[in-house]
């Protein structure tokens, strides 16, 4: 008997949530799973899809400030009811997935959950944290100075000449296929 197919709804807004959700497509897909996979950008896409039709639920997010992309949270809460009866996981692309320091990781990681939990009114017990990327080349002016104040708190890259990606991609394959062998 197949695999229930898999839904994988994301939200991006520098790309970098995008390039992880379109990874563990291709590894959910290699496993031997259908998946289809939706920018939640696209609201004809996102209303096109019928949740019901799909065994496992897969979101990704990233978190800026605390906060995930709009469309993605009224998405979620809009269809709660029915998401709920679903197996469902979530993923969230974050900076301080990077953090190697644990007195600065862990509680940027628990005020992420708390976060997470009250925005889409759900509490996903398959949460993963992925490390995203600091894309300076993409920020405005502002933005570029406020996130070099915070990586340089952090210990982190601050030269805003250029792009840095810290996410693991062993660790994403990982997720894909623990998530592609979630029985459904």
């Amino acid at each position: 008997m197949p695999e229930a197919p898999v839904a994988l709804v994301y939200a991006t807004r520098e790309g970098q949530t995008r390039k992880v959700a379109l990874r563990i497509a291709e590894v959910l897909s290699e496993c031997g799973r259908e998946v289809t996979t939706v920018d939640a950008a696209s609201r004809n896409e996102l209303a096109a899809l019928d949740v019901s039709a799909f065994g496992l639920l897969i979101f990704g997010a990233s978190m800026h400030a605390g906060g995930l992309e709009r469309e993605l949270v009224r998405f979620v809460r809009k269809n709660r009811d029915s998401i709920e009866q679903h197996q469902r996981a979530l993923f969230v692309v974050l900076l301080s997935a990077a953090t190697r320091d644990p007195a600065l990781r862990e509680p940027a990681l628990t005020d992420a959950r708390s976060k997470i939990a009250e925005q889409l009114d759900d509490t996903f017990t398959d949460l993963e944290f992925v490390a995203g990327a600091l894309t300076y080349s993409k920020y405005p002016a502002p933005l570029r100075w406020l996130m070099r104040s915070i990586a340089r708190s952090a210990g982190g890259d601050t030269d805003t000449s250029r792009d840095y990606e810290y996410t693991d991609w062993q660790q994403v394959e990982r997720y894909a296929r623990r998530l592609a062998g979630a029985s459904v």
